[in-house]
C-alpha cells in the first residue's frame, strides 16, 4: 500500500483529487514541477518552487494562490506531506515526494542527475513507489558526456566567428537557452539572446548567474556575435539581418534534428539519458515503478529484467507525435 494515485490524460491525481501533479487542466490544487508549458495548468492553488512561480506568472500571466516551497521544506495537504527536491532539469524544477499513512511516492517530473551550468544535479530521495518519465528510455539513448558536447559547441561558435559567419544556436527559450548563454559568456564569447530568452533571465540572475557581456538581440540583428534563439524565430528579421549564418540545433536528439536550414546538431539535453534513468531507479530503490512518456513500455520491460516491479502506464507510452519526440524540448 502506498499513496493512492490515478493516471489521467490531464495529469496525475493524488488521493481522490486532494491534489494533482503536472495537470494541464485547471484543478483546485496542483503541483507544478517546472515552468515548461506542457507541465503547467491554471490551477486555483499552486505548489511549486519560487523560480517556477516567477516563470509561470511571467509566461502565462496566471496569478493563482501560490504556495512557494524551498527544496526540502515540508508542506501538509490533508494527511499527506509534500516535499520538493531538486530535479536538475531547469532552474526551479522539482521532484515531488509524497508521504502518507500508507507509504511514500516520488514523482520525478523531468529530471537530470548531473549538474548543468545553471542548475544543480537532481537529488532523488528514497520512496516506496517511483513515477518516472522515460524520454530516453532505451539503451540506444545514451548521451555523450556534457563536458565534451559543450566544448564542441564552443569550437563551432569560435570557428564561425573567425570565418566572419554568424553562428545561430537553436534552443528552447527556458532552460536550454540559458545553459548555452552561460556556456558562451563564461568562455568570453560575444552573444546576443532573443528577447523571449532575455526576458526570462531575472530568476537566473537572482540565483547568482551574471551572463557577462550578453546582450539582447536587436531588430538590426547581430554581427560578430553568436545568436541564441528559439527555433520558431530562426527566420525572423533580426536573425536574417545578421549576414551569413550557420545554424546549430542544441537538442538531446542530436543528428536526428539536422534537416534543411539546420547545419549541425549537438546532443546536449536537460533530461537524464538512459543511464541516468537506470541510476534514478537504483537510487530511489522503489518497490514499484510506474513509467510515463517516451519509451515507457521499453523502459518498464528493461526494469523488470533487472528485478524491479515496473509497468508502463496505459495511455502514457510511446514517443510523442512528430518525427522526433519533443525535438527542442529535450
Amino acid at each position: 500500500m502506498t499513496v493512492p494515485v490515478r493516471f489521467a490524460r490531464e495529469g496525475i491525481e493524488v488521493a481522490d483529487g486532494l491534489l494533482w501533479l503536472d495537470a494541464r487542466k485547471p484543478k483546485p490544487l496542483g503541483v507544478i514541477t517546472h515552468a515548461h508549458g506542457d507541465h503547467v495548468g491554471r490551477h486555483q492553488r499552486i505548489l511549486c518552487t519560487r523560480e517556477t512561480a516567477t516563470f509561470v506568472r511571467q509566461r502565462s500571466g496566471h496569478n493563482a494562490d501560490y504556495t512557494v516551497l524551498a527544496f526540502g521544506e515540508k508542506h501538509t495537504v490533508g494527511d499527506l506531506t509534500v516535499t520538493l527536491h531538486p530535479a536538475g532539469h531547469i532552474l526551479g524544477a522539482a521532484m515531488v515526494h509524497l508521504e502518507g499513512p500508507r507509504g511514500t511516492l516520488l514523482y520525478s517530473g523531468d529530471f537530470k542527475l548531473t549538474p548543468g551550468l545553471t542548475t544543480p544535479a537532481g537529488q532523488p530521495p528514497h520512496a516506496d513507489v517511483l513515477v518516472t518519465e522515460a524520454t530516453f528510455g532505451i539503451p540506444a539513448q545514451r548521451l555523450p558526456p556534457s563536458g565534451e558536447v559543450r566544448e564542441q559547441v564552443l569550437n563551432f561558435v569560435r570557428e564561425q566567428l573567425d570565418a566572419g559567419v554568424t553562428p545561430v544556436l537553436l534552443a528552447y527559450a527556458l532552460g536550454k537557452a540559458q545553459e548555452i548563454l552561460a556556456l558562451l559568456t563564461e568562455a568570453g564569447l560575444p552573444v546576443a539572446a532573443h528577447g523571449s530568452i532575455w526576458n526570462l533571465l531575472g530568476p537566473y540572475r537572482a540565483a547568482g548567474l551574471a551572463f557577462p557581456g550578453a546582450r539582447r538581440l536587436s531588430r538590426n540583428g547581430a554581427r560578430r556575435a553568436a545568436i541564441i534563439t528559439p527555433p520558431r524565430w530562426l527566420n525572423s528579421a533580426p536573425v536574417q539581418a545578421s549576414g551569413r549564418i550557420r545554424v546549430a540545433a542544441i537538442t538531446g536528439w542530436g543528428n536526428r534534428a539536422v534537416r534543411p536550414g539546420i547545419d549541425v546538431a549537438f546532443p546536449l539535453s536537460d533530461h537524464g539519458d538512459y543511464d541516468e534513468l537506470v541510476e534514478l531507479v537504483e537510487r530511489v530503490q522503489p518497490k514499484q515503478v510506474h513509467v510515463l512518456h517516451g519509451y515507457a513500455k521499453e523502459f518498464a520491460a528493461d526494469l523488470q529484467a533487472r528485478g524491479f516491479q515496473a509497468d508502463a502506464v496505459p495511455g502514457h507510452s510511446g514517443p510523442e507525435e512528430g518525427e522526433v519526440p519533443g525535438m527542442f524540448a529535450v
